[in-house]
């Protein structure tokens, strides 16, 4: 029986390299047996549809772009309970969850890790009806990535991250925010939230990177409060440069369920636009679907 993958790949991200090497993709894949049905995603949301509403049987489903790429390939799994493993090479900007999955940012070694067949078991996370794979964010910074114009994501890549980060800080705002945990209660004003289940956040180290497995059912959470002035700014910059926790400022802990209060605020998940709401209830979906990593 002819083995099957879904290729699923955005054409237009990081830099729009995935175009160059693609048929050497689709020769390695098939050189290892493999008859390789490809798509390129057209919009936002299509790599889900195209998932939910497929009832072909395939081996794997092979998906290249950024994280949101991966996101919304795990999304459409998700929907459709199906348990098929996923491979993933990383084309995008930055790249946060292929860091902690420890795979190369050269293509064609990508490709040949998931032939070489070792999958691991993650979480995912489910926020409200949405799902998740490496982060929740709210606050300041945390829509860089999806109001960054792609065309300068392509130019420039992380730097147009970094760039547009920049052009934010003056626009610091606090969001008022309850938030019950574990049988506890926080509440107060915060710049910064983010729940995560990721090594890496933004191309850089998760601020406890040591605590987190991606398959422990738990999330790592971090909350930054908003700082009085301009030496309290410096001392959490300091903080998160140094990557350790300040307690005057900030929160840590891991949970595997949270329930958050606030007046309406925008999330991202998992870098792209995750909607407005006043009320979110989170939780970790202990080893929900299988990925390939470098063993």
């Amino acid at each position: 029986m002819v083995k099957k993958i879904l290729f699923i790949f955005n054409p237009i991200a990081g830099k729009l390299k995935i175009k160059r090497k693609l048929f050497d993709i689709i020769d390695l894949i098939t050189k290892n047996g493999y008859q390789v049905i490809t798509y390129p995603t057209q919009c936002s949301g299509d790599a889900i549809n195209i998932i939910t509403k497929n009832d072909e049987n395939y081996d794997f489903i092979l998906c290249s772009g950024g994280d949101g790429t991966l996101s919304e390939v795990v999304t459409g799994i998700m929907n459709s309970s199906n348990s098929i493993p996923i491979g993933y090479i990383p084309t995008g900007s930055t790249n946060d969850f292929a860091l902690s999955l420890k795979l190369s940012r050269n293509i064609l070694r990508a490709t040949q890790i998931i032939l070489n067949g070792y999958l691991m078991p993650i979480d995912i996370g489910k926020f409200n009806s949405k799902y998740f794979v490496y982060v929740a964010a709210f606050g300041a910074f945390t829509d860089v990535p999806y109001r960054t114009p792609q065309k300068y994501k392509n130019i420039v890549g992380y730097l147009a991250y970094l760039l547009e980060s920049i052009k934010r800080i003056s626009d610091l705002k606090t969001k008022h925010i309850q938030l019950k945990y574990d049988e506890k209660v926080i509440e107060d004003d915060f710049i910064i939230g983010l729940i995560t289940n990721s090594l890496f956040i933004g191309g850089f180290k998760n601020i406890y990177n040591e605590n987190v497995g991606l398959s422990d059912g738990m999330f790592e959470v971090l909350l930054i409060k908003m700082p009085n002035n301009i030496f309290e700014f410096q001392a959490i910059l300091s903080s998160l440069i140094n990557v350790e926790i300040n307690e005057n400022y900030m929160y840590y802990f891991q949970t595997s369920n949270l329930i958050i209060n606030s007046d309406k605020m925008e999330w991202t998940l998992d870098g792209e636009y995750g909607g407005t709401y006043d009320h979110v209830k989170i939780n970790n979906i202990n080893n929900a679907v299988q990925i390939f990593y470098d063993n």
